[in-house]
């Protein structure tokens, strides 16, 4: 029992953790996403895409994994593309924070295997989760763009981040979710689900 309450304690903290990549592109409202409203938006999306298509994949281990997927922000932050740590250091230091998180329930192994898997990234489950998680993130910007909250200016900011494809993305966007959304596009090319959904997504006029 003091395992349960040991671990719901520590995850209640990402319902306090804002999203750092609102707060350093400066997004303009009062209250900003948490890291667990994040999580909530990636399964409301995962159960929605279920609903309407035919998947081939475990949804179980799909809701349990973007359940989790963020566990490691609980220790390290939220940690972005200023961050200045790469791709390698980030999940190398996520796996210590999670292995702290998890510390003492009796599935810690089951747990740390399952987020294993999700940067891994060569799963479908995992693969469908890594989508979810970045079109999550511009469906979000998209809602803060049409609420007046996302400034042009501020979003191409990012540009410098988006190395070779920063010229090509510029002459691209229109709107300050543009950026995200243009630089996100790539990772989605051999899924016919999410390129018409991120096209859908950057095509709405209002909410």
């Amino acid at each position: 029992m003091k395992n349960i309450i040991n671990f719901y304690v520590l995850a209640n903290k990402l319902k306090e953790k804002v999203r750092t990549g609102w707060i350093e592109i400066g997004i303009n409202k009062e209250r900003l996403e948490s890291v667990a409203e994040h999580i909530y938006g990636c399964l409301i999306l995962a159960i929605a895409i279920d609903s309407e298509y035919k998947l081939d994949l475990d949804m179980y281990k799909v809701l349990k994994m973007l359940a989790l997927h963020e566990l490691e922000e609980i220790k390290m932050g939220d940690l972005t593309l200023r961050s200045g740590i790469t791709k390698e250091e980030k999940i190398e230091l996520g796996k210590k924070c999670v292995k702290d998180v998890t510390d003492g329930l009796f599935k810690q192994n089951e747990i740390e295997q399952l987020l294993d898997e999700f940067n891994a990234q060569l799963t479908k489950e995992a693969i469908f989760c890594y989508h979810i998680d970045k079109i999550e993130c511009d469906f979000q910007a998209k809602v803060y763009d049409l609420q007046g909250a996302f400034s042009y200016e501020k979003a191409k900011e990012d540009l410098p981040f988006y190395g070779d494809r920063a010229g090509e993305i510029e002459k691209k966007v229109k709107t300050a979710s543009d950026f995200w959304i243009e630089y996100h596009k790539s990772k989605y090319e051999d899924d016919e689900i999410f390129k018409e959904l991120i096209n859908e997504i950057q095509n709405i006029k209002g909410l």
